[in-house]
């Protein structure tokens, strides 16, 4: 009798497994979440559109400028509905965010099912769970979850849309117009489903004319309403950050480079999805077509400012399903997927961890400064003063009743549409390098801040430094708090006569490298070189803040006689530069000569006055 043969069954999987893996991408979205909670600067600018429309000023940035400085035009409307509601805006911005976020795992899962109906068990049941966990443990799609930005619901808007039209779904319609109003880029999704259609079907079938007729439909208030309120149809910062140079392109790749290394081990991870694309379905095919083009159209825009990976964020919640399916279908062996998934898993945490966890604090930290900042300012100044700052998220959204400009152009078309001429060699890391300093000084703000304080880092604040226009009018006042004291150029005279770049550039770049050289660097040797040739390029008489940084240089050096000298040199240049009667203070009072220090005290106080409880508490007996 011949024996009997028994057939290899398939693994049992529980029934809990699935569901299981969506509880706990859900859960590990919340937990990261919880733990990033911040406001991205960029957010502040929405919320005072919306709290300037709310205030019946209209949908502007600056009361009577019809700008449209934003790219979220779904996103600002939610907030001004928010606004109108009474909610705390940040708050509302995180609440609404993390929801989207939430709904973006749960359209993942979905997804993966659909792309794995062709697997093999045990894989069909696993890896849609599996997905769920990756894309809530990815370390950049949490923290863009709760930034107050429109990148989640943007990002579930994207998912929704390619989804619906795998599944051959009208509601793909809805979804891309939606994604579209939340992202320009919204139309790149409609465009690659209208062109994967085509393709696919050869023939204007009524599914095709559903998604264009209706999507232009609706999309056509929207175009009538920034015509008419706007003037054009493409929104303020286009101009202001698009160049379409070889640096941009560049620029992107480079941005690419970043992603592709900290979440998959520099495109290894890909290569078994890319392997496997002739052994896939079409929607798997599909969407990685889609990547492909989402990830070109990020070349050519040169990437995001923003860093930890903003723009890659819509396409995450596909590439971590995409990747997966592709470890199965292009690796037989079970034990080796499960390795690789193992590995992946910990390479994409770990990775790109020191690049989140340090823009994140550096986040935090420029928030909590600025908001600082703005209550000084608002302490000692009750005028209807103006700000002109490069970074305007928070200090806008602080001060809702004071003209801001934009040194960068985001929200001021002037600026982003008139730009001077870019100056040769002026070498730079900042992306936004469109400025009309002309402009800004013709405007007179009575206060300039720069991003990084007193340093002129962004091309549109190192111009300012070739103005002597700028140079005359502004001096630096400062405020002491979190142990250090934080810098904002005021208007101390009238900007008068012709404001024309007259300041040689190699002034301001060895400035800069000089205080580079001193704080972060370090080399006090090469710093003061670097001081005495930007003296070599002052203006003549020469700038008396260089002599004041020359000072701070050779105190880093203990010479004494050439620090009192160089001090003794900026108050014979400029009576308005407190900083140096601080100092002269401190070292008289050092030195035991307390009548001297006094008189240099009272001079700080006469120019800064709030300033007394912090001479109060270095000066003690005086």
């Amino acid at each position: 009798m011949p024996a009997k043969t028994t057939k290899k069954r398939a693994p049992k999987v529980p029934a809990w497994a699935e569901p299981a893996g969506l509880a706990a991408g859900l859960v590990a979205l919340l937990a990261l979440v919880y733990y990033f909670d911040f406001t991205q600067d960029d957010a502040y600018i929405t919320f005072r559109y919306a709290a300037n429309y709310a205030a019946g000023h209209g949908l502007v940035y600056n009361v009577g400028e019809h700008i449209e400085g934003y790219t979220n035009f779904l996103w600002t409307i939610f907030m001004v509905l928010g606004r109108l509601a009474g909610a705390d805006l940040v708050f509302f911005s995180k609440i609404l965010g993390t929801l989207c976020g939430l709904g973006t795992i749960v359209l993942c899962y979905f997804l993966g099912r659909h792309l794995t109906e062709g697997l093999p068990f045990p894989w069909r049941s696993f890896v849609p769970g599996l997905a769920c966990i990756f894309l809530g443990l990815t370390l950049s799609f949490a923290y863009w979850t709760v930034s107050g930005l429109e990148t989640a619901a943007f990002t579930f808007m994207v998912t929704a849309s390619l989804y619906a039209y795998l599944r051959r779904s009208y509601l793909a319609v809805p979804a891309v117009v939606l994604a579209t109003l939340l992202r320009p880029e919204g139309g790149l999704v409609w465009l690659f489903i209208v062109i994967a259609e085509i393709i696919h079907r050869r023939a204007l079938n009524h599914y095709l004319l559903v998604l264009v007729s209706l999507y232009l439909v609706y999309l056509l208030p929207l175009a009538i309403f920034k015509y008419s309120y706007y003037g054009g149809l493409l929104p303020n910062p286009f101009y202001a950050k698009t160049s379409f140079q070889w640096e941009q392109v560049q620029n992107g790749l480079a941005y690419v480079g970043q992603y592709g290394f900290h979440y998959w081990g520099a495109g290894f991870f890909i290569l078994p999805a890319i392997w496997g694309y002739w052994r896939a379905g079409r929607p798997m095919r599909l969407l990685m077509l889609f990547v492909l083009v989402y990830f070109l159209y990020i070349i050519i825009i040169g990437g995001d400012v923003l860093k930890v990976h903003r723009f890659f964020v819509p396409i995450m919640p596909l590439m971590v399903p995409l990747v997966l399916v592709g470890l199965v279908i292009a690796i037989p062996n079970r034990f080796y997927v499960i390795c690789g998934m193992i590995l992946l898993l910990s390479a994409q945490m770990l990775l790109p961890l020191d690049h989140v966890l340090t823009f994140h604090k550096n986040e935090k930290g420029l928030n909590r400064k600025l908001g600082h900042l703005m209550d000084n300012i608002l302490a000692i100044d009750s005028s209807n003063f103006s700000v002109a700052v490069s970074t305007i998220g928070l200090v806008g959204y602080r001060l809702l009743d004071h003209k801001i400009i934009d040194l960068l152009g985001l929200t001021d078309s002037t600026i982003a549409r008139h730009p001077e001429p870019p100056i040769e060699g002026m070498a730079t890391t900042w992306r936004e390098t469109r400025y009309n300093n002309r402009y800004v000084l013709s405007c007179q703000p009575n206060y300039i801040l720069f991003s990084t304080g007193f340093k002129p880092s962004a091309p549109a604040e190192r111009s300012l430094y070739l103005h002597s226009a700028f140079l005359r009018s502004y001096r630096s006042i400062g405020f002491y708090f979190g142990g250090n004291i934080h810098p904002i150029y005021r208007l101390i005279y009238p900007v008068t006569g012709e404001i024309r770049r007259d300041v040689d550039l190699k002034f301001v770049q060895f400035f800069n490298r000089s205080i580079n050289e001193l704080w972060d660097v370090k080399n006090y040797p090469l710093a003061l070189a670097y001081n005495d040739s930007a003296l070599a390029y002052s203006p003549n008489p020469p700038y008396a803040y260089v002599y004041y940084y020359r000072a701070i240089i050779y105190s880093k050096m203990n010479d004494q006689r050439h620090t009192m000298e160089s001090l003794y040199r900026v108050i014979e240049l400029d009576t308005m530069v407190y900083e140096a009667y601080l100092n002269l203070a401190q070292i008289e009072y050092n030195i035991g000569e307390i009548d001297s220090a006094q008189v240099y005290r009272d001079r700080v106080i006469k120019l800064v006055p709030w300033y007394k409880p912090r001479l109060d508490s270095l000066f003690s007996g005086l």
